[in-house]
């Protein structure tokens, strides 16, 4: 569990999660119970307190994890949040889409008139860019939609 736990990991890392959060995400993503606590989160991925809370408070932050409590029981248990993957897809639309609005109309106003074929690039990427994010709000939209019965 724990080579799978790592693999997952390093590619949330690579969409730029902390290490701690990533291994926590992935733990829960793959763990038997769905749930675990923090002494268990702690215990099993090897970590200080400090790199589990730190982690679990990003994750919680950024709407993928949540906890519940037990009647009886002072514990806390951390799950992947029941929307996850929709607030995970809203944040990278929120946090990528600056780069198309902003970043490309001033790197080409950054650029001469030299090199057309790069400034064409830029403009099919700003485009492509524009239309694709464009699609991921309307199927962001439709999807929420639909799970409002």
């Amino acid at each position: 569990m724990l080579q799978m736990v790592e693999k997952m990991g390093v590619r949330a890392e690579k969409d730029g999660y902390p290490p701690a959060a990533a291994r926590i995400l992935s733990l829960l993503l793959i763990s038997d119970p769905p749930h675990q606590t923090f002494e268990e989160l702690q215990q099993i991925l090897n970590m200080s307190k400090s790199a589990v809370s730190n982690g679990l408070a990003l994750l919680q932050s950024r709407c993928l994890v949540e906890y519940f409590t037990v009647n009886g029981n002072r514990k806390r248990y951390f799950r992947i949040q029941r929307t996850a993957w929709y607030e995970f897809m809203k944040t990278i639309v929120r946090t990528q889409r600056p780069f198309t609005i902003q970043i490309i109309p001033e790197a080409l106003a950054f650029r001469s008139d030299e090199y057309p074929e790069t400034n064409q690039l830029l403009i099919q990427a700003k485009e492509f860019t524009d239309y694709m994010f464009g699609k991921m709000e309307e199927a962001l939209s439709e999807w929420e939609k639909s799970q409002i019965k």
